[in-house]
Parts: C-alpha cells; sequence; structure tokens
C-alpha cells in the first residue's frame, strides 16, 4: 500500500467556518485547498490510500482509501475514508446496514443534514462500491462534495471516484475546505500579540522579527496558504520571500501558542 502524506499549510485568519453553507462555498477568512489526490489501480487485490488534513494541527485526519478487488462477483472495489480524529461528524446514515455512507451534495446545493441523514462520529466511511454480494453502491460519483464537522464549525470535501467494470479504478479529492480556526479565536491566545516584522512593507532586504514571546518557529506563507519558508527557533530576522506580494508570517510560540502577522514584500 502506497501511503502519500500531503504537506500542509493552511492559513484561517478570522473566525471559524460558520455552521451553514452551501455546497462549494468559501466563507470569509475560510480556505479552500486543493489536495490533489489521484489514486488509480488496476490488478488483482490491490490498495492505495493517501492522507488528508483537516484542522490545520499537522496531523493526519482523514485517509483516503481506495481497493480494487478481484473477481468482483466476490470482492468489491470499494472507495472509502477512514477517519483517524476521532471528534470528526460526517452527515450521513446508516440505513445501508452496519456501513456509514454519506449525504452527498451538488455544487450550491445547501448542506442540510436532514431526513434519513445526521451527524455521526465517522469511522470507516464507504463512499461506493461495486461488485460483491454486500455491495450497494453508488459505484459511481463525479464532483461531490460530503459534509463534515468539527465542534461548531463546518466544512467539505469534493471527491470524486468510479469503480466501474473497467481495467481500473479511481478515487479523487479534489478539494477541502479546513475547519482551522485563527488563534486569537482560541481563549489561551486572547490578549497576546503577532510578531512585528519591519520594515513593512519589505523592498526585499532582511526583514527583522520582534516577538513579545520565544519563538519555537516562524511559517512564511504566500496568500493561498502555500508555505514558502520556515525558520526554526527564536529568529530575529528572516530573508523576504523573491517574488513580491502579500503574505503571512505565522509564528509558534514556545508554548505552542500560535499567531499571525501579515506583511508585503514591493
Amino acid at each position: 500500500m502506497r501511503t502519500t502524506l500531503l504537506p500542509l499549510a493552511i492559513l484561517l485568519l478570522t473566525a471559524p467556518v460558520r455552521a451553514q453553507l452551501t455546497a462549494g462555498e468559501v466563507p470569509e477568512g475560510s480556505v479552500a485547498y486543493d489536495a490533489n489526490i489521484d489514486l488509480i489501480l488496476d490488478g488483482l487485490f490491490v490498495s492505495d490510500s493517501a492522507d488528508v488534513e483537516l484542522d490545520c494541527d499537522d496531523f493526519v485526519d482523514v485517509r483516503a482509501l481506495l481497493y480494487r478487488g478481484a473477481p468482483e462477483v466476490d470482492v468489491p472495489h470499494v472507495a472509502s475514508l477512514h477517519f483517524v480524529d476521532d471528534n470528526i461528524e460526517v452527515c450521513m446514515d446508516m440505513a445501508t446496514g452496519s456501513q456509514q455512507r454519506p449525504m452527498y451534495y451538488a455544487f450550491g446545493e445547501p448542506m442540510v443534514c436532514s431526513g434519513d441523514f445526521d451527524w455521526q462520529l465517522a469511522d470507516e466511511l464507504v463512499l461506493g462500491d461495486i461488485g460483491g454480494f454486500l455491495a450497494l453502491g453508488p459505484w459511481s460519483v463525479d464532483s461531490m462534495y460530503i459534509a463534515y464537522r468539527q465542534g461548531t464549525s463546518v466544512g467539505w470535501i469534493l471527491l470524486s471516484f468510479d469503480l466501474g467494470e473497467g481495467d481500473d479504478t479511481r478515487l479523487q479529492i479534489h478539494q477541502v475546505l479546513s475547519v482551522c480556526q485563527d488563534p486569537t479565536s482560541v481563549a489561551d491566545h486572547e490578549g497576546s500579540t503577532g510578531p512585528v516584522l519591519f520594515p513593512n512593507p519589505s523592498d526585499g532586504g532582511t526583514i527583522r522579527v520582534e516577538s513579545p514571546t520565544e519563538l519555537r518557529y516562524l511559517e512564511v506563507l504566500d496568500a493561498t496558504g502555500r508555505l514558502v519558508a520556515q525558520y526554526n527557533g527564536n529568529v530575529r530576522t528572516i530573508a523576504a520571500p523573491p517574488v513580491a506580494g502579500s503574505y503571512f508570517v505565522r509564528a509558534t510560540y514556545a508554548d505552542g501558542r500560535r499567531n499571525v502577522a501579515r506583511f508585503v514584500r514591493q
């Protein structure tokens, strides 16, 4: 089995994702990142997986799993999500028996969890299957959303899969709306101030860093949340990014708290 841990640097600068949204919506202050997971299998009794993070704590939250069985009448092809984090709920039902199945939403559809579906702690969530005696489908999904939540913050996962009877099976996770929280929204961070950077704007020279608290490390991220550079220790100077634009510096302090400062490279 091949496992890929995706590098992830996601930044949320305002309030948590609101508890009601539509599929594909990215509320102000939230980030939807391109997961770029594309699992393809052929052959007999093979599997693959890739790991996804949902809440920006640098730990795996979900493992995407694809299994191809053969012959299909005996062993199904299965696409599923295994939730490593035990405090994530998914809009799903168990009407199909012991297997948890998600509710799917089309783009722009309100992500209401009602009817036969309810928010439930997720474990092994079967996205779809085909073949075998217990497979109930669906066997193909094209760019649909599933909803998940952590506390009162709701996010979505955009995915596709094709488990048909062709030469290969496929599972793709296209995008993820994360449920990261602004450090200042956590009580332990109240009253703290982020690092002070100068000169700001920067003309490309060395940037000085002033921090009210001892630093563990600094991360420089571009406007899309992509990690540009990381500095370990209680640093006092960092290099300006080579490309002009808006950037963020995320400070992780020695006591584990985090805060964010914004700067511009001219």
